[in-house]
């Protein structure tokens, strides 16, 4: 993170026996987790290229402290 970014940034990739894909990302506003009290347990799409369609979700389960 940045001085003054109030996003986390996601990157998700898949674990092969030669290297690793990406399968997606996505940004999540930190001040959404602090306005639900600070935590956060949440399935969060992962966009396909240009945002058509979907790669899937990934579950995240955050804690602010």
């Amino acid at each position: 993170m940045q001085k003054g970014d109030d996003t986390l940034h996601i990157k998700v990739y898949d674990d092969d026996v030669v290297g690793k894909d990406s399968i997606g990302s996505a940004k999540v506003s930190l001040k959404k987790i602090q306005q639900a009290g600070g935590q956060l347990d949440e399935w969060v799409k992962l966009p396909a290229h240009l945002g058509l369609g979907s790669n899937g979700e990934v579950h995240l389960i955050l804690r602010l402290s």
